[in-house]
């Protein structure tokens, strides 16, 4: 029964799991069975091998699970004393191996015919036979143990000796070895001297210049520090100046601002009072208006009543130019008159008419010479 072989050079990583089968032995007169149970095997992955060297029989076998896995197992037992070995045999039915060793001597039974008298005697010089083959070969045996003891001792002789002169070789070489290593200690350590020597030179070389350079480097950062705060004074007081400019320039915007909105609205106040007198001269005067207008309806009246009333009239106003004339030359005005209720009321009327005029006239130039641009 030959068991299936995993092929090689695939590359691919097999896992195996041992796998431990169950079996019983069974004696029967005729025959020892050996049965072992093997689930899920089949007759092409088992396989059974004899030696005869240590009369012992191998079973293994092997079949493949899921994926890369593997199940096996392996199984080794004796073979009796009183088995024959040429006839060994086996069968593998419903998942069971049986191992059938017939064995060597048939059991004698009582009153047998005489043709079993007969095998027995056949038997008993087979037996003969064997027993004589099993002394000839334990004497093989036994001269084979000598031979094998004189090798072994021989061969311990020759380890002996080898090993003497492998000490020797040993010690010769421990020595060589030593001395060796003594001479390359005495040149590791002059090497080593000279090179902690040569280290310590350059490392104090390599100090002296890190020193240099770190002072150097130390001074220019403190140059750089210096430099940097004074710019940076320079800059906040740069700012702190710009700051109090705008400052200055915004407190000088607002009281301009301030002073502005001030004059605006004093020039608002004073052009509302403005405005409120121009409307209260233009009430006064549209009332004047309407008082020369009920005179002229009035005079127009006394036109037409009396003619005589506008001839004397007419020489009222000829008498008061001609002593206009006459005052003017001897130094008295007009003022006089009225002061004397020398005036009459129509001339009262005309004058009073004349001067609302003059103050419209005034009022109204004074409020476009102050009317902001």
């Amino acid at each position: 029964m030959a068991a299936r072989q995993q092929p090689r050079g695939t590359g691919l990583e097999v896992q195996y799991k041992d796998f431990v089968p169950k079996s019983d032995w069974k004696d029967q007169p005729e025959a020892i069975l050996f049965t072992i149970d093997l689930p899920g095997f089949t007759k092409e992955q088992i396989k059974v091998m004899y030696v005869h060297a240590s009369t012992m029989i191998r079973v293994t076998g092997e079949r493949p699970l899921a994926g890369r896995k593997w199940s096996r197992f392996n199984k080794v037992f004796n073979v009796p004393q009183n088995c024959l070995a040429n006839k060994i045999h086996g069968s593998f039915n419903n998942n069971t191996l049986t191992i059938t060793m017939p064995k060597e001597t048939i059991t004698k039974m009582p009153n047998l015919p005489e043709t079993s008298k007969t095998m027995a005697d056949k038997v008993e010089k087979l037996e003969e036979k064997r027993l004589l083959e099993e002394s000839t070969r334990k004497a093989k045996e036994a001269e084979a143990e000598k031979k094998k003891k004189l090798l072994e001792e021989k061969e311990g002789i020759l380890r002996k000796l080898q090993e003497e002169a492998k000490a020797k070789e040993m010690a010769e070489a421990k020595k060589l070895q030593e001395e060796a290593i003594a001479k390359e200690k005495a040149e590791a350590r002059r090497v080593q001297e000279a090179a902690i020597a040569k280290e310590k030179a350059e490392a104090r070389r390599l100090q002296e210049e890190a020193k240099a350079k770190e002072m150097a480097e130390a001074r220019r950062l403190q140059e750089e520090v210096v430099a940097k705060e004074k710019a940076e004074a320079r800059r906040l007081q740069e700012e702190a100046k710009a700051k109090e400019m705008d400052e200055a320039r915004r407190l000088q915007a607002e009281a301009i601002a301030k002073e502005k909105a001030e004059a605006r609205r004093l020039q608002e106040e004073a052009k509302a009072k403005e405005m409120a007198e121009a409307r209260r001269l233009q009430e006064a005067a549209m009332s004047n208006e309407k008082l020369l207008e009920e005179a002229a309806l009035e005079k127009k009246i006394q036109d037409k009543k009396s003619m005589d009333e506008f001839v004397r009239k007419e020489k009222m106003k000829e008498k008061l130019s001609d002593s206009v004339l006459e005052e003017n030359k001897t130094g008295k005005g007009i003022m006089e008159k009225i002061r004397g209720r020398e005036i009459t009321s129509e001339e009262k009327k005309l004058m009073m008419n004349v001067g609302v005029s003059a103050f419209v006239i005034f009022a109204l130039g004074a409020y476009v010479s102050y009317r902001p641009e």
